[in-house]
């Protein structure tokens, strides 16, 4: 109807027809697609009055066919192409990904309709890139952002986190592809945020919700860090610890179960950080007298290999003197376990470490939270005890963080010679006076 000139719009071009329009559009007006046809916009377009879709599907196989507005999708809007799409979304209507290219989305959009990603790749810049509905996506989903990202997905298509930034995967996902975690961190607040597939950690990695995560196999590449947040348990097919990888485990008052089971294959290498020691070790000092043991592993056949290193609240284990920790496979071979005990009570079960009251935390980012009640022990210690404590008196060291949960009763009295010590109630600090 148009001929094969170009069009300048200055108006309103409403398009009610299907086929291939590949006209140059510019101009201040607006283009609307209307009629239940389906129209492919393909030529590289100026026009700067936005585009309204309602009805029928609107296909842009050229990254500028659209023009620089913003676009009301009312009905569906297919992009068959690929480079950056700057423009925002809007409305009740659909987002179809087509085609073998790799696609941008930097707009902030607010579409409600879903996303279709059933080829290429998908690339979203902005948390709010790909408006509030589901995500169905059978290629591939590459989320390049931060924030917190709550569309559903579902599908047979992989998911990739890259760039530097924090993102947080907080909804019900479905999706049975890979999940690959190249940069930045991925944060999933929920069991069921990262699908049913493998993942691929090449980066940093948190599971922080309550209960078991679900997945197929989990690998920690060399240089990332997979941790298991306190509350958080992972059921698995194959783990995979490479060397210079890290598995930190947040231990909480309800580790008993095995914090990850793997039911084919384990193979440990590189570090294991052990954060929350002081909140599962008993509270009762008449039961300080045996060391705590937490399985952390499970497998149903005999693990692989070892954790090079074992650190606590970021420092070296054997630098952590105020606790007795140590982790080994055990004789079975398909068991990864961790004893615990506080120094302060070591006397008690004729430890090899002497009985102390100094918390040295030299890590100034590391901290160590004591739920144990300490009182004075000095009638249970070895006289012979190289320490030269007295039993009654606490000592804080280093630039780290200490922090005291229980009701104290050592009447020694407590010295904060560096870092900081957080009493988190009025008994804290015994009854002894405070230097």
């Amino acid at each position: 109807a148009l001929g094969s000139g170009d069009v300048t719009d200055n108006a309103t071009l409403e398009l009610n027809t299907g086929g291939d329009f590949d006209n140059a559009i510019g101009g201040t007006g607006s283009v609307v697609k209307s009629g239940d046809k389906t129209l492919t916009l393909s030529g590289a377009n100026s026009y700067t009055g936005g585009t309204t879709i309602s009805g029928g599907t609107l296909v842009a196989s050229n990254v500028e066919a659209l023009g620089s507005g913003d676009v009301t999708d009312n009905a569906t809007l297919e992009l068959n192409t690929g480079g950056d799409f700057a423009n925002n979304i809007g409305g009740t209507g659909s987002v179809v990904k087509s085609g073998d290219k790799t696609l941008t989305l930097s707009g902030t959009n607010s579409y409600t309709g879903g996303t279709t990603i059933s080829g290429g790749t998908l690339v979203a810049n902005n948390v709010e890139a790909l408006g509030t509905g589901d995500v169905t996506n059978n290629a591939t989903l590459e989320l390049n952002t931060g924030g917190d990202f709550d569309n559903a997905i579902s599908g047979s298509g992989q998911v990739v986190k890259s760039g530097d930034k924090t993102l947080t995967l907080s909804g019900a996902n479905s999706y049975s592809g890979a999940t690959t975690i190249s940069g930045g961190t991925l944060i999933a607040t929920h069991v069921n945020a990262l699908g049913t597939g493998a993942i691929d950690n090449r980066a940093s990695l948190l599971l922080d919700a309550s209960g078991q995560f679900t997945v197929t196999d989990l690998t920690t590449e060399s240089g990332g860090n997979t941790e298991i947040g306190a509350g958080s348990t992972l059921q698995a097919t194959t783990l995979t610890q490479k060397s210079d990888s890290t598995l930190t485990i947040n231990l909480d008052s309800n580790t008993a179960d095995p914090v990850i089971h793997a039911a084919s294959q384990v193979s440990l290498a590189g570090t294991l950080d052990i954060t929350g020691v002081g909140d599962v070790l008993d509270s009762d000092p008449a039961s300080t007298d045996d060391l705590d043991t937490f399985t952390l592993i499970a497998s149903d056949k005999t693990i692989a290999g070892d954790f090079e290193k074992l650190t606590v609240a970021g420092m070296d284990a054997d630098l952590a003197d105020f606790i007795t920790v140590d982790g080994r496979i055990d004789d079975t071979g398909k068991q990864y376990e961790l004893t615990t005990a506080l120094t302060w009570y070591a006397d008690r079960d004729d430890a090899v470490t002497d009985a102390h009251g100094t918390f040295n935390l030299t890590n100034a980012d590391g901290s160590f939270a004591v739920n144990t009640v300490l009182e004075n022990v000095d009638a249970t210690l070895d006289p012979a005890s190289a320490t030269g404590w007295d039993g009654t008196s606490l000592i804080k060291q280093g630039a780290g963080t200490l922090i005291l949960n229980a009701e104290n009763t050592y009447t020694g009295g407590t010295t904060i010679s560096g870092g900081t010590l957080v009493a988190t109630n009025v008994d804290a600090l015994g009854s002894g006076d405070v230097t």
